[in-house]
């Protein structure tokens, strides 16, 4: 075919929220393109789909040691080449030889988080790391506006620095609207209620713990309304269940273990807001609220957050770690919540506007 594209789209392992993306790019008749990845999902998920293979068969490469074959694949094809940061041996490898070769390449990055405690000879490493990448003949492609300023205040020129975010999907809703009272009576969230949600691994930077103690800054008469669920595992569950103990709110916050996708969308979709309550979230939930129709108070340490919600409009931004400002815009949706179908309809409209296949308009303007 001809004006075909024809790229190698390389991670360490596959994500349900790269693989919507994927779907994208593979329902478009210009673009040809190979996976490869490292290592298998189920590292991390426990879907019951493997991810690595779900759209289309895609290529193994080692993790640890060297993979000359794959290299050499990366290095010499015709193929444009689209990596996602350096996880793995082989990413670490490759960087410097597409540096010396003066390859044209692509990179895709979270936010990358310096405050993390690394040792002198890291943190050398990663300054020579992101030296080559200044120098080469790449181009960056940022999940959110946060992560194109951390590259420009690294020195990146901004013509090199495109906004890609993580993108999900925006079908329609409807059937999972349609579980209402299947939602409801599990948690039992009663008319009049403040119906809200939260969800993903359960970790410090997550900033559940800051949500838990917003729901007991709330007035009586407000707290005695609210259902929140909280979906998700990870090493922070324990000391949430004890917080939620500690502060008598066994009635108002529910731990949810994980649940299987759809189970999650249902849950947002019949909620009535969305909270995002990070200390620090590279993007984060924020997208998948609005992608159901639900307004979201989020924090601005989310990456989502900032790029997404219009405040007073499609939801409420709330200072990181500001507990209290998360209370006030809790308390402020329960005493008027006439003004929540506006601010949904607000918050899909958001969403639609970044459809997976503008990620693939994008990458076909943007790939070098």
């Amino acid at each position: 075919m001809k004006n075909t594209m024809k790229l190698n789209f390389v991670q360490n392992i596959a994500a349900p929220h790269n693989n919507v993306l994927i779907k994208a790019m593979h329902e478009e008749e210009k673009l040809d393109f190979e996976l490869w990845y490292a290592q298998s999902s189920d590292i991390l998920y426990k879907w019951k789909t493997d991810l690595r293979h779900e759209i289309k068969q895609a290529n193994d490469y080692e993790s640890k040691k060297i993979d000359f074959a794959f290299l050499k694949e990366c290095l010499f094809s015709k193929r444009k080449l689209l990596m996602v940061g350096w996880v793995n041996n082989n990413q670490r490898l490759l960087l410097p030889l597409l540096w010396l070769t003066r390859r044209p390449f692509n990179m895709w990055f979270d936010l990358p988080q310096d405050e993390f405690k690394r040792s002198g000879l890291k943190n050398l490493i990663r300054k020579f790391y992101y030296w080559l990448l200044k120098t080469s003949n790449s181009k960056i492609f940022c999940v959110g506006k946060m992560t194109v300023e951390y590259f420009k205040n690294r020195g990146f020129a901004e013509d090199r620095l495109v906004n890609l975010p993580i993108f999900i999907e925006v079908d329609d809703y409807t059937q999972f609207q349609n579980r209402r009272d299947e939602v409801c009576k599990k948690y039992n969230v009663k008319d009049g209620d403040i119906f809200l949600t939260s969800g993903s691994r359960l970790i410090y930077d997550k900033g559940y713990d800051i949500l838990i103690d917003a729901i007991a800054a709330l007035p009586e008469d407000v707290k005695k309304r609210v259902k929140c669920v909280i979906v998700g595992q990870g090493e922070e569950e324990d000391n949430l269940k004890n917080q939620i103990v500690k502060l008598k709110l066994s009635e108002q916050v529910i731990m949810e273990s994980w649940l299987e996708i759809d189970d999650f969308r249902a849950l947002l979709a019949n909620s009535d807001v969305f909270i995002h309550p990070c200390r620090f979230d590279a993007f984060g939930g924020t997208i998948y609220g609005m992608s159901l129709g639900v307004p979201v108070i989020g924090s601005t340490g989310a990456g989502a957050a900032l790029d997404r919600i219009e405040h007073g409009k499609n939801g409420y931004l709330f200072e990181n770690e500001n507990i209290a400002e998360c209370a006030k815009y809790i308390e402020h949706v329960a005493n008027n919540m006439e003004e929540l179908p506006e601010m949904a309809a607000a918050a899909r409209k958001t969403a639609e506007k970044w459809h997976p296949s503008y990620g693939v308009e994008i990458l076909m303007k943007e790939l070098i």
